[in-house]
């Protein structure tokens, strides 16, 4: 049977792995470094899902981030991001699955492309995908196109055989802004009621429900 999708692009965070509570005691290492106090980490939580400097400059309530800021996050992020980070629920059997249909995976995240890999690769998941690509590599950072169709080039699909899966609005408008369909998972950060009215092309329920999309299209 033809697949609908040939290529699935995945975002990182809150779609294939849970990383939040490295995340938090990072951006909370970095403020101690300055004399701040620590944040929540339902406050962190809302912060991420636009690349590294928006995260810190939401933490420390900045236009930009104290100098050395980003170097305190980054050094305690690398000692702790791959044993604090787990697999969300049902990510390994759909990649395994997606995979053995002949689907052409790759990873598009605004999270640095080498803590992106040293995580995949800890959790046993970089083998599922031909490319995984952060803001540094594409030059640009989602929603921006540029980031989307940079990491779509691996596939070697079009946008119109690709669907993007992500867990925020934002993915739903990267997708869309660069003539990928949408399909979004409540496993993140953003409620569902924020997903869907974001307008992506597909809900998920849960995750596994994706192989039924891109085999048939059909919404779960």
């Amino acid at each position: 049977m033809p697949l609908r999708y040939r290529a699935v692009l995945f975002d990182l965070d809150g779609t294939l792995v849970d990383s939040y509570a490295a995340l938090t005691d990072a951006v909370n290492f970095a403020r101690r470094k300055y004399g701040f106090t620590s944040l929540p980490a339902e406050t962190i939580r809302e912060f991420v899902g636009e690349g590294l400097e928006r995260l810190l400059c939401r933490a420390f309530d900045a236009d930009a981030p104290p100098p050395g800021a980003t170097e305190a996050f980054e050094a305690r992020y690398d000692e702790i991001c791959c044993q604090q980070s787990r697999v969300l629920a049902d990510v390994e059997p759909t990649l395994a699955a997606l995979d053995r249909a002949g689907v052409a995976m790759a990873v598009c995240t605004n999270k640095p492309t080498a803590f992106s890999r040293k995580i995949l690769e800890f959790l046993d998941l970089a083998r599922f995908f031909c490319d995984i690509v952060g803001p540094d590599i594409a030059g640009a950072r989602k929603p921006a196109p540029e980031h989307v169709l940079r990491t779509l080039e691996a596939t070697h699909c079009s946008a119109g055989e690709a669907l993007f899966v992500g867990d925020m609005p934002i993915d739903v408008k990267a997708a869309h802004n660069s003539g990928l369909s949408a399909a979004v998972v409540a496993t993140g950060s953003a409620s569902s009621a924020a997903l869907k009215a974001a307008s992506p092309d597909h809900f998920l329920d849960r995750l596994a429900d994706l192989v039924q999309i891109v085999r048939n299209g059909a919404s779960a």
